[in-house]
């Protein structure tokens, strides 16, 4: 996959912008605060329909600005792929989304017709938050790979807010028709779940022993939840919610389920977010987005494209190299403050951004 084409119109401090990087790597170079992981963001926009850093679209909006626009051109094997989403700074007005030049029904309807794998900073909240957050980093995985996961996820999530909602208020005669459905809609979404977590342990484990260098440290990801093991997940989602069904009326929400599950990260055997240090924990983030590369990679028959934002800078050389190594086949955009960071990376072009322009260096 290739990317040929970002335009971005009053988008965070762009008032109106065209990127047209070429193929390999091109490096995105400017200081803290001038806007070079907004271009990230606006790629990753296009691919999933949402913000890597925010869940408030306003603030993707250009100050002053009723809307913003951003599109993105890809080249694939099967041809060229363009899509696009329009905000609104009123609330009431819910965003558009464009895939070739027609407005989609659906969020699901631009699901993988541009695909990307994100780097950054923040990346090590994939170890040190809660299981929402590898719960987050699963589910935008999947929904990439297939448009059945990603519908039904939403499924499953919408089924939950009914019963959750019932529960809320006091009314049980509808609980159990709401229980078949949520249990229905859950099986789909562990065996996917379940199966994708199998994939990138394998290769998550690979990049780990890769990029840290120590054959005594050995990186693992298990799937954890109430159907982690289950043969039947509806049936046993049903018996879950059944037993659990006094707590929920006391919590007045849904104990049992996928929304639920973790995804346990270890080091040798032990909790890495209890025992392991930063920088192993850093390490065993970059190699679980290297491993949902490779999966995106397998499942598309091409590379995804690769946005690292100011990553390079928090390695120490050995592993800048090992990953670099690892990345060379894909397109990339890579950002920095300082040009000695991306020194190995050989970029095909090189940007500086400032005050909302990029200039070739």
């Amino acid at each position: 996959m290739r990317m040929t084409g970002l335009r971005l119109r009053d988008f965070r401090g762009y008032k109106q912008v065209m990127l047209s990087p070429p193929e390999g790597v091109t490096v995105l170079v400017g200081e803290n605060g001038a806007g070079k992981t907004n271009l990230l963001e606006a790629v990753h926009l296009c691919c999933l329909g949402r913000s890597h850093r925010t869940a408030n679209d306003k603030e993707m909006i250009r100050r002053d600005q009723e809307t913003a626009a951003v599109q993105l051109t890809v080249e694939r094997r099967d041809g060229k792929h363009e899509v696009g989403v329009r905000l609104f700074e009123n609330a009431r007005r819910r965003k558009i989304v464009y895939v070739n030049g027609k407005t989609a029904s659906r969020m699901g309807e631009l699901m993988g017709h541009a695909t990307c794998v994100i780097f950054s900073p923040e990346d090590l909240s994939l170890v040190k938050d809660g299981p929402q957050a590898r719960r987050r980093f699963l589910d935008m995985l999947l929904s990439q790979q297939q448009k059945a996961y990603f519908y039904a996820l939403q499924t499953y999530m919408s089924a939950l807010k009914q019963r959750n909602a019932l529960l809320k208020q006091g009314d049980l005669r509808q609980l159990l028709a709401w229980d078949e459905q949520l249990a229905a809609a859950a099986a789909p979404v562990v065996r996917l779940r379940r199966d994708a977590c199998q994939q990138l342990n394998a290769r998550a484990k690979n990049h780990y022993f890769y990029i840290g260098g120590r054959e005594e440290e050995t990186f693992g990801m298990q799937y954890r939840g109430g159907l982690a093991e289950s043969s039947d997940p509806a049936q046993d989602m049903l018996r879950g919610l059944h037993t659990c069904r006094e707590e929920d009326i006391r919590r007045q929400s849904t104990c049992f389920g996928p929304h639920r599950d973790e995804i346990e990260l270890t080091l040798s055997g032990e909790l890495l977010k209890a025992f392991g240090s930063q920088g192993q924990m850093r390490t065993a983030a970059l190699s679980m987005k290297l491993a949902a590369f490779d999966l995106l990679e397998a499942s598309q028959g091409e590379p995804p494209l690769l946005l690292l934002d100011d990553v390079l800078s928090e390695l120490d050389p050995d592993r800048r190299r090992r990953l670099i190594a690892r990345i060379g086949r894909a397109q990339a955009l890579l950002t920095c403050t300082d040009e000695g960071d991306f020194i190995g990376a050989r970029p095909a072009c090189v940007l500086r951004v400032e005050n909302g322009e990029l200039t070739q260096q």
